[in-house]
């Protein structure tokens, strides 16, 4: 036994000499003490967490691994540039007001138990005297590891029961059986058991509500279980497989006594989101400048996106061989373009008359035309590896009961005709101030979010009200106390009143999104969403009349606004001077430039025609070198190669940008 602890006791000595020394001879990041002080944790609450997986001495194979020289370059930076370590336990104090953390906290994560963790990460950590959070898949431990982890080498319980009983390390639950992938669309795709449904081909339905939260909530219950019988610990912190969670696996591991949740998502944790900690995944075996870039630590160039927004019609097709083939032709093309972000079309507008009768995945509103949304998106996204948004009508759906449709559709005041009448704009819309109308979409957009495993939402260009709309019934209350209890034609307003009038259509949009998007957040809480708005309510803000869109609010509202910068579509007489003055407009706004998609139009719908390659590349890089940071375009033709891939990919990877005209 002697031996033993004498033997633990060297290889603690013999690391810390050895992969210290190392680090104090690695080449240190090229910042000043000051300026490494600019960048230390600012925020009120905020806290870095580290995620680590495997850490061999020597990293294998394995993408997310990171070395024990590595791991321990990272401690000795944090630990000679003003950074102070922290346990579970102090974030629990703190959050509770019981004793603040330390200047800069940080605190360490080890996900899924690996061998590694004992036999290098323990020596090192009682050395440098750092706590730690260790994350175990009791399935995995139990002996029903996949193969891909078993390789590495996991802890037995044997392992476990002795770094259970080290102070330094707070075991957390990695989940029983949930860290996997299950069968979610009729192709046979999967994605993580804890976020989706399953799907059984059998009988072609969709797990139910209750079903899943049954299954969540006995994997809960049997992880809790297994680590208080092998280990002793009552543990209240979860880790989520893969990073996902939703509100629902929030609700289910609540009721079974967790408290503390975990994410992945590359943001800093916080003391009063204790529900969705935030950590930094440490793979590839970063050098430690690297890692520091993703911290946010060292600054670096902020992000780009260069969007693809695509046609499901174009992909789909009864034949599902047929739809495969053209799937695929479109992911060689996405790949080969490589941008950041395609904007996938979930329902279906194949004739082009913008009435929305159809959609691409189940749900409780409209016909599906097929069942294929969640299968484009998971080929894109992981097979073409870039974000998947789901481009969703706002407003403009088409019922089954044409009469149900009719007594909801937006209604303008006709000036030719003197009356009130079906709104005669390009789009069908519902309206936003009938509670149905609310109603309907939720469903729609919830059905949605159970459905497929997406990045963000873009919402159509459909979400507008013109200066004539909307006389629906349900909004006439509103109108009224603009305008004393009459029903007076909007031309006959005065300034003040039509002000008055439009500021309540435009804040009625922004708040049926705020809805819609509170909906989709309850299933994929780390999702994004972008607002089309139309071009003229930057270039002129009167145009707010026009729309009941606004830019500025807009702004506040989204994480994203896409701006129709569509050149030809404005019949603008110089597109140069045009788009650029885009730019400038969006400048002059806080968080205008970081926020602001520009997106250019690849089609003339006027002359019926493509736009000439050279011509959309001038157009994006008009955009570009005048200081935009994001910029996508709209059709993609995958079938006919346009816009032709080598001529615009330049511009639409980020990979291949920056570049600047000579």
């Amino acid at each position: 036994m002697a031996k033993k602890v004498f033997l633990m006791f060297a290889i603690a000595v013999f690391t810390l000499f050895y992969y210290g020394a190392t680090c104090l001879m690695a080449e240190e990041p090229d910042f000043t003490e000051k300026k490494e002080r600019d960048f230390l944790i600012s925020k009120e609450g905020d806290f870095i967490v580290l995620c680590y997986h495997d850490v061999p001495k020597e990293l294998n194979e394995d993408k997310f691994g990171a070395d024990c020289e590595s791991f321990v370059d990272t401690l000795e930076y944090f630990k000679t540039h003003g950074y102070n370590f922290i346990s579970i336990d102090d974030v629990i104090k703190a959050r509770d007001g019981i004793k603040p953390l330390p200047e800069n906290p940080v605190l360490l994560t080890f996900d899924d138990a690996y061998k590694s963790f004992y036999e290098y990460v323990l020596p090192i950590i009682r050395a440098y005297n750092v706590p730690c959070v260790l994350s175990v898949v009791t399935n995995w431990i139990e002996g029903d590891a996949p193969l891909e982890y078993l390789k590495n080498g996991l802890m037995t319980w044997s392992d476990l029961q002795k770094v259970a009983r080290e102070e330094l390390v707070t075991i957390a639950s990695h989940t029983h059986d949930l860290h996997k992938g299950i069968k979610y669309n009729p192709q046979g795709n999967e994605a993580p058991a804890a976020t989706n449904r399953i799907y059984y081909p059998e009988t072609n339905t969709y797990e139910d509500e209750a079903s899943y939260r049954r299954r969540l909530s006995q994997d809960f219950a049997e992880s809790k279980r297994i680590l208080k019988e092998r280990l002793g610990v009552d543990t209240t912190v979860l880790t989520w497989p893969f990073g996902k969670f939703s509100s629902i696996t929030v609700e289910e591991a609540k009721r079974l006594g967790f408290k503390l949740f975990f994410v992945l998502n590359d943001e800093m944790a916080n003391l009063n989101e204790t529900e969705t900690m935030g950590r930094f995944l440490v793979y590839e075996n970063p050098k430690t400048r690297d890692l520091l870039k993703d911290l946010g630590i060292i600054k670096i160039e902020p992000v780009q996106k260069r969007i693809v927004q695509v046609d499901l019609d174009l992909v789909y097709d009864e034949d599902p061989e047929q739809a495969n083939a053209n799937l695929g032709r479109l992911l060689d093309r996405i790949y080969a373009l490589k941008p950041t972000t395609v904007v996938l079309q979930a329902f279906s507008d194949a004739d082009g008359t913008g009435d929305v009768k159809s959609v691409y995945f189940p749900n409780r509103v409209l016909p599906m035309r097929g069942d294929y949304f969640n299968r484009a998106a998971h080929q894109i996204r992981t097979r073409a590896m870039v974000e998947v948004y789901a481009w969703m009508p706002m407003l403009s759906i088409q019922l089954p009961d044409q009469n149900e449709t009719e007594a909801l559709r937006v209604k303008e005041y006709n000036k030719r005709k003197k009356k009130i009448m079906p709104s005669t704009s390009w789009y069908k819309r519902l309206s936003p101030f009938d509670d149905k109308t609310k109603d309907i979409l939720h469903t729609l957009y919830e059905d949605m979010a159970v459905n497929a495993a997406i990045d963000g939402v873009v919402f159509q260009d459909d979400g507008y009200l013109n200066d004539f709309e909307d006389f629906n019934d349900s909004a006439l209350p509103y109108y009224k106390e603009i305008t004393g209890g009459e029903i007076t034609p909007p031309w006959k307003l005065s300034d003040d009143k039509m002000a008055g009038w439009t500021a309540i259509k435009t804040q009625k949009l922004i708040a049926l999104t705020d809805d819609l998007i509170r909906i989709v957040k309850y299933y994929r809480p780390e999702t994004k969403y972008a607002r089309t708005l139309y071009a003229p309510v930057l270039t002129n803000p009167e145009s707010e009349e026009w729309f009941a869109q606004n830019y500025e609010e807009s702004l506040g509202a989204y994480d994203f606004v896409v701006v129709m910068a569509y050149p030809y579509l404005e019949k603008v007489w110089n597109p140069k001077r045009w788009l650029m003055e885009l730019v400038d407009i969006a400048k002059r706004h806080p968080k205008g430039i970081e926020k602001t998609i520009f997106k250019i139009q690849t089609y003339d719908w006027e002359r019926k025609k493509p736009i000439k390659d050279v011509t959309i590349s001038r157009w994006l890089r008009y955009l570009l070198n005048e200081g935009a940071r994001h910029v996508a375009y709209y059709p993609d033709n995958y079938i006919k190669n346009l816009p032709t891939a080598h001529n615009v990919r330049m511009a639409m990877s980020v990979e291949d940008f920056p570049f600047k005209d000579k």
